[in-house]
């Protein structure tokens, strides 16, 4: 920070100066004076620099910390919400009438010395209204655990010309009309107390993923060769059929199942009461001889902000390979989380459990559910699949905190005190400072005897 201020100090001195002695050789109106120099440069190198120099910093270790996770949860309500509709207001579906009004306008006359002036007048001009089709256009709306999420924005309503604005003009035909199939979807699981998964991309801080110098980063020397195989598959971070994720990875084998929405309700319940996300990588042992170092490769590859940006692994993250000789059964296991240390427990019950294991959904993931509580929250129920007793058993999974003052944290604040602005956000923090100085001489020359004047007299001096 202080190589901002020295570099905007002296920038600000630079350009004060040449604006002073431009000013003075072309002995413009505008000249500076001594006076109104010293307490624009004052207020600048006092005040304006170092704290622009500050947000600036703060901001730009912001974004570098900043990435994004998974957060997962269930619907929990599906609602209707009626927008009435108003001439000239917020509707969707409307038309243009115009019409003749009385108006006051501004108009241009020469006066008898010849000059332009300006007066008002009322007269009769054409005025553009917004008619809506329908009193009333219908909005639709998910509720989770999350949060809302609008799933149609002011639709007409079903029968719209049953909702005419007025009688005499019919609603044209429009796609984005009545019930969306997928709303109508979600309110028949509420009503049948099945609420669905939901995923969304949410933001959080990470010091490991964006320092720059930490050992804790991990690193593996075969990711080159097993990218070159097509081994390693790029983690998935898009939210797709409104807020779903697929975290199952197949490599080299396509065993039979909907994994997609075993993993979707796996990762809503895993969400919803431990704050973990879990994404699932089964692999051939054909293609993959050494599990270890390609466990290694993977979460290197993927906690890689060269390779993902914002979207690298997360800390809640649950990385989960299954390696198998059949697509049928599991031959062995390797786990990780998306933090160097804590839930090693798990880790290793997962490694000596799993093998064996049937190669299904069902026997993998299980099929947890969750039911409406009646206070806008659910109640999660597990079953028995494999996953489900080891993440959920004596070593259950715990999400671990950058912060050692959480009780569950590792104590990784000292990351962010290393953490410097790139040289990219500093040019930018300077150019503001440039800006800014430029703005403060400009408002010097043209408002500085006012304002200098108005300082001097509350000083009980006169110029």
């Amino acid at each position: 920070m202080f190589l901002l201020v020295f570099l905007g100090a002296l920038v600000t001195i630079v350009m004060g100066l040449s604006v002073k002695g431009v000013l003075a050789v072309k002995k413009s109106q505008y000249q500076l004076t001594n006076g109104e120099f010293g307490v624009t440069l004052a207020l600048m190198l006092l005040l304006v620099i170092p704290l622009t120099s500050w947000v600036g910093v703060q901001v730009a270790i912001h974004n570098q910390v900043s990435f994004n996770e998974n957060w997962n949860g269930w619907e929990t309500g599906a609602e209707l919400v009626p927008e009435d509709c108003q001439e000239d207001g917020l509707m969707r579906h409307y038309w243009i009438e115009t019409r003749k009004e009385w108006k006051d306008v501004d108009e241009e006359y020469t006066d008898k010395n010849g000059e332009k002036r300006t007066r008002t007048v009322r007269k009769l001009v054409d005025v553009d209204h917004k008619i809506p089709y329908t009193k009333v256009e219908w909005t639709f709306v998910v509720h989770t655990t999350l949060g809302d999420v609008t799933i149609a924005d002011r639709n007409l309503p079903e029968n719209p010309n049953a909702y005419r604005f007025r009688w005499g003009v019919a609603v044209p035909d429009y796609p984005d009309t009545g019930y969306p199939e997928f709303w109508l979807q979600v309110r028949d699981r509420i009503n049948a107390n099945k609420p669905g998964p939901v995923t969304f991309r949410r933001q959080y801080d990470n010091y490991i993923l964006a320092s720059q110098h930490t050992i804790l980063s991990r690193y593996s020397g075969a990711i080159d060769r097993y990218n070159k195989d097509h081994l390693l598959p790029a983690i998935n971070s898009r939210i797709e059929h409104v807020y779903l994720s697929n975290r199952t990875y197949f490599v080299g084998v396509s065993p039979s199942g909907d994994w997609y929405n075993a993993i979707n309700r796996f990762d809503a319940a895993l969400g919803s009461t431990l704050q973990g996300d879990l994404h699932l990588v089964i692999v051939s042992t054909d293609k993959v001889k050494d599990k270890d170092e390609y466990g290694f490769a993977l979460m290197a590859y993927w906690q890689s902000e060269k390779n993902f940006d914002k979207d690298a692994l997360s800390k809640n993250a649950i990385v989960v390979i299954l390696g198998t000789s059949d697509g049928k059964t599991v031959a062995w296991a390797r786990a990780y989380t998306g933090m160097p240390m804590g839930n090693e427990g798990m880790v290793i019950d997962i490694q000596n459990q799993l093998p064996g294991t049937a190669l299904t959904p069902q026997a993998i993931l299980g099929s947890p559910y969750a039911s409406l509580n009646g206070k806008g929250g659910v109640t999660v129920t597990n079953t028995d699949g494999a996953l489900e007793r080891i993440i959920w058993g004596p070593h259950a999974f715990k999400r671990v905190h950058m912060h050692s003052n959480t009780g569950q944290g590792a104590g990784y604040e000292y990351l962010l005190r290393e953490l410097v602005p790139s040289t990219g956000q500093l040019i930018g923090i300077l150019v503001v400072l440039t800006l800014f100085a430029g703005g403060a001489w400009g408002l010097a020359v043209y408002a500085g005897p006012d304002i200098y004047a108005a300082i001097r007299e509350r000083l009980g001096k006169r110029r």
